[in-house]
């Protein structure tokens, strides 16, 4: 019955998409959710995300981050061997399906962890970076509160439930966003295995596809954990680049997180919604640029007859699509010849809602001076021939 109605729930989904666009209206069926820059960190849509809540396999972010840093401080390399023991291969849930006496890169053992969630690859990289599990998991909290993550705690490096009661790594949605910002800025090397579709190894029987759902669906989507455990339900950590046009737009990457779905087919669906929420009504707009001019000015008398203005500063914001921001160009009027190179002639003013956001001087590049007496003259020669030109071409006609 419980699948059947998750199945129900993504066909209405489907069908009233253009209505739940209107409000996001994923409210219900998420414990929280959130929808951010990963360049600025700010955020765009959220709901309950200082709530803290179990994070399952997206635990294996922080142990990735580890695993990073060690590779950066020089302690290992990608290349580095490791030889897997018989406590590894007894780790449960979803696994690479590791053997005893294999030896595995550092490299694929992270591609496993990232790329279909393997506990047994990632219970194999704390083992080595730190000895024992238990002494990863204390450089995991280190790092933890090194970054500014108060509420995270981690009992193990993969996720899973401990003991009877089920205790489970947790920290709140917004310090999820945190940590995958975290990690992109500094690992951005975390993308290309994130986005690594599956992995196949015909000598060991084994594929599995990346657990990303949204991978192979929307092009923009590269990224990045997903995750489950029955406290945690579904969840999912998304990022996604919105290539800018030129002139018009700049590079965007927003990071998309849902937590605590009750239904695989509910989370995907969820996930789905808030990314193409992100992709449909986001940009980062380019407002002023101070290599495209903002008008053309014309000085009849200057030896240079039309001269480009160009803001002082540039201007760039993330917006929403359908806010009400307009750029307003005010030019003295009282200029005269002479104008010396990077003279300020006026103001530009973004404003949003009737408020001005930001401004910046208005500059001419180059210098303008009087024309000699005989250049003048020239040009009256000139537009004079033009015109009988133009008058006994109409008559011919």
């Amino acid at each position: 019955m419980r699948k059947i109605s998750a199945i129900l729930l993504l066909i209405i989904v489907i069908m009233t998409n253009t209505i739940v666009y209107g409000n996001i209206g994923i409210e219900e069926n998420l414990r929280s959710y959130i929808l951010a820059d990963s360049e600025t960190t700010q955020i765009l849509e959220e709901y309950k995300i200082d709530e803290i809540v179990e994070i399952a396999s997206i635990s294996k972010l922080m142990s990735y981050l580890i695993v990073m840093d060690e590779i950066s401080k020089g302690n290992i390399s990608l290349g580095d061997i490791i030889t897997i023991d018989k406590d590894t291969t007894k780790i449960k849930g979803s696994s690479f399906n590791l053997k005893v006496g294999e030896n595995f890169t550092v490299k694929e053992l992270l591609e496993a962890s990232i790329v279909v969630s393997g506990n047994d690859a990632t219970y194999a990289l704390a083992k080595y970076i730190a000895g024992t599990e238990e002494n990863f998991v204390k450089m995991m909290n280190q790092k933890a509160k090194e970054i500014g993550l108060e509420n995270a705690v981690f009992y193990n490096s993969t996720g899973l439930p401990i003991g009877e009661k089920g205790i489970q790594n947790k920290m709140t949605t917004r310090e999820i966003f945190k940590l995958a910002q975290y990690i992109i800025e500094n690992h951005p090397g975390v993308l290309e295995t994130a986005k690594i579709k599956s992995i196949e190894m015909v000598s060991r029987d084994y594929f599995q596809r990346n657990t990303n759902p949204l991978l192979n669906e929307i092009k923009e989507v590269d990224g990045l954990k997903t995750g489950f455990t029955n406290k945690a339900g579904y969840c999912y950590v998304s990022t996604f680049n919105i290539r800018g046009r030129e002139t018009q737009t700049k590079d965007l990457r927003l990071i998309a997180i849902v937590m605590g779905a009750k239904d695989l087919e509910i989370r995907d669906a969820m996930a789905k919604i808030l990314v193409e929420y992100g992709l449909d009504n986001y940009s980062h707009r380019i407002f002023l640029n101070q290599e495209i001019p903002l008008k053309t000015l014309e000085f009849p008398q200057g030896d240079v007859t039309e001269v480009h203005v160009f803001p002082e500063s540039g201007f760039s914001k993330l917006v929403k699509n359908d806010e009400d921001i307009v750029v307003n160009i005010d030019i003295n009027e009282d200029i005269t010849l002479p104008i010396k190179k990077n003279t300020k002639i006026g103001k530009a003013t973004v404003e949003k809602e009737g408020e001005v956001i930001f401004e910046s001087d208005i500059l001419i590049k180059e210098s303008v001076n009087k024309a000699k007496w005989y250049v003048l003259i020239g040009r009256f020669f000139n537009r004079l021939a033009n015109m009988v030109i133009g008058f006994f071409g109409g008559i011919t006609k």
